[in-house]
């Protein structure tokens, strides 16, 4: 037969009446002061046999417990050398993909890709626009990032007139169990993913300060040290965009490599009509019109929407402009 329990007297702890003590009586201050006796025989009474356990049993489980511990302790001990390998990895592999970079700027001449062309898609990032402004181009290899520069700027009509710069970077991803996609936030330059930065090294373009260990100088960079099929999947694969107005209103665009054309591919193959046959950087498609340069922040950009035809644009004005872009051929390349 079960043993009865006798009911626990209540005990109040953090300043609070003892035991023996009403509320009322606490409150009032005439509550009794409880001696030690008379409180080892309170916590005798009312301690529960079945809670007890001896010295012997709390000593081994102390044991067991530190013992855990260490062993936690012997396994993670390394984290921290673990985290600063990973940190290292990257910067290595961000530092190997500029060599990689250099490589071919250096060892790759313009006479062995003067018959390879590239077919580029250049997207203005507009999340709120309605219509899509995008152009399509058809661009020699050995076109300097600084020409790049200028054919973009025309084939979107800006002035010219604000700093600018190319931004390289690794994809950022989200990885499953079924799949791994490019996030919906890749569509903006991330400085998280950055690899490094094309810009007029000299100062024309640029307010910031250079990094010589990692900025490339725009005026030495070609496409072919990007995109040629000399050069690593992991530069090819490189997310880019270009930056129009880096210190006011921050034009982004971003850049997709289409692939190489077909060798001694013509506009008028494309239904594309220009004036100069020998044209080299020339466009052949897109959508949208381009943008007011200062227009400014976004309710403004909503407004000139709806006053403004966003389907409106001339290709044969796009082309007139790309005609006046220079391929310039590097001394010694």
């Amino acid at each position: 037969m079960a043993q009865e329990r006798k009911p626990k007297r209540q005990r109040f702890s953090l300043g609070g009446p003892s035991g023996d003590t009403s509320f009322e009586d606490y409150l009032t201050g005439t509550h009794k002061t409880i001696s030690s006796d008379e409180e080892e025989e309170f916590d005798q009474e009312n301690q529960d046999p079945e809670e007890e356990f001896d010295e012997d049993e709390e000593d081994e489980e102390f044991d067991e417990e530190e013992e855990e511990e260490n062993d936690y302790d012997l396994e993670n001990q390394h984290a921290p050398a673990l985290n600063t390998t990973t940190n290292t990895t990257t910067t290595n592999n961000t530092q190997d993909t500029i060599n990689k970079i250099h490589i071919s700027q250096n060892l790759t001449t313009n006479s062995s890709a003067k018959n390879i062309n590239f077919l580029i898609q250049i997207h203005l990032v507009l999340p709120s626009a309605k219509v899509p402004v995008t152009r399509l181009l058809h661009l020699p290899s050995t076109l300097l990032f600084e020409q790049f520069s200028s054919a973009i700027q025309l084939a979107f009509d800006w002035e010219g007139d604000h700093l600018w710069k190319f931004d390289l970077q690794t994809p950022p991803q989200i990885t499953t169990t079924t799949t791994t996609t490019t996030t919906p936030k890749d569509i903006f330059p991330h400085p998280r993913y950055k690899v490094t930065d094309i810009k007029d090294m000299m100062g024309l373009h640029n307010l910031g300060t250079n990094d010589f260990r990692k900025d490339l100088d725009s005026k030495k960079i070609r496409l072919m040290d990007i995109w040629g099929k000399h050069q690593v999947p992991r530069v090819r694969k490189l997310d880019m965009f270009y930056t129009y107005d880096c210190y006011g209103d921050a034009w982004y665009h971003r850049i997709k490599f289409l692939g190489v054309a077909e060798e001694g591919l013509k506009p008028v193959d494309l239904g594309v009509e220009v004036e100069d046959r020998q044209q080299r950087i020339w466009c052949f498609g897109g959508s949208g019109a381009a943008r007011p340069e200062d227009m400014g922040d976004e309710e403004e950009q909503e407004r000139w929407e709806e006053e403004n035809d966003t389907f409106e644009w001339d290709i044969g004005w796009v082309n007139a402009g790309l005609s006046e872009v220079d391929v310039v051929w590097l001394p010694g390349m």
